[in-house]
């Protein structure tokens, strides 16, 4: 029942253009009260059905045929009751003529712009350049829930003990407490305002002299080293570039047509 229905929806979106395009086909799959059922049409549907996964098997055939068959008997029906002259039922087939005009119409936008790769590599250097220099920081932390408590861990480290061991004593972050309190590589925007801004005041190897207050507590800071930030290759944006092309090139067509049209508005 369920490559009916939606063997069926394929059907209602496609009727909508069944009276406006005729198909030239001297094959036939079937007649139906003297209306043929091209071989094209039923190739197009097959088409339509295993491009969204279904496996093109006899049996699948058989089925769509036979769907193909009782949509034709149907739409006769339909047509005998005049239904094709409803005024509502004229407005949702136009609004379906419509939007299948329109993704007709973006297919071959996408077609005709497709970016080479000349431009495709341009995409990627402007990118990279306005991304700027960018630096990843690897640091570790302490977090505890009062400024008294993490005052007393900062003496402690400076007279020698192990931020690594504190860090297991006391930090109430869960995720780095037994690791040492050692955060991955990542860039300042990562985290809270605060904290960042601790973190690259510092220098490498250097720790913060005095608690850090952010929403999530009270932080002790390491800053264990810095490195540039690292910038995915071409080819791992090659087929992102292409789509901000391609949408870039329909986003100009629209905004000329738009400006070059006549339009009026009615409130």
């Amino acid at each position: 029942m369920r490559v009916y229905r939606n063997l069926f929806k394929t059907f209602f979106i496609l009727g909508a253009l069944h009276q406006s395009i005729a198909i030239a086909d001297n094959e036939i799959m079937a007649i139906v009260n003297g209306v043929e059922i091209s071989k094209t049409k039923f190739e197009m549907l097959v088409t339509t059905q295993t491009s969204q996964g279904q496996p093109d098997t006899p049996e699948f055939r058989e089925n769509l045929l036979d769907v193909m068959i009782t949509r034709e008997v149907l739409a006769q029906e339909a047509l005998r009751r005049k239904l094709h002259e409803d005024p509502g039922v004229v407005q949702q087939l136009q609004a379906t003529q419509e939007q299948l005009l329109l993704n007709a119409l973006f297919t071959q936008i996408i077609q005709a712009s497709e970016p080479d790769e000349k431009a495709k590599r341009a995409a990627y250097s402007k990118l990279k350049s306005d991304r700027g220099e960018s630096k990843e920081y690897l640091t570790r932390h302490i977090l505890v829930d009062d400024e008294t408590t993490a005052t007393n861990i900062i003496a402690r480290i400076v007279a020698g003990e192990s931020f690594e061991s504190l860090a297991s004593d006391f930090s109430i972050d869960t995720s780095t407490k037994n690791i040492g309190g050692k955060l991955d590589w990542a860039a300042p925007e990562r985290f809270v305002k605060e904290f960042s801004d601790a973190m690259v005041s510092l220098t490498k190897g250097e720790m913060s002299q005095e608690p850090i207050l952010s929403s999530f507590g009270f932080h002790i800071v390491e800053l264990i080293d810095i490195r540039e930030a690292s910038f995915p290759t071409y080819d791992e944006l090659a087929d992102e570039i292409r789509k901000n092309l391609i949408t870039q090139t329909r986003d100009e067509l629209i905004s000329a047509l738009r400006d070059s049209a006549k339009i009026e508005t009615f409130e």
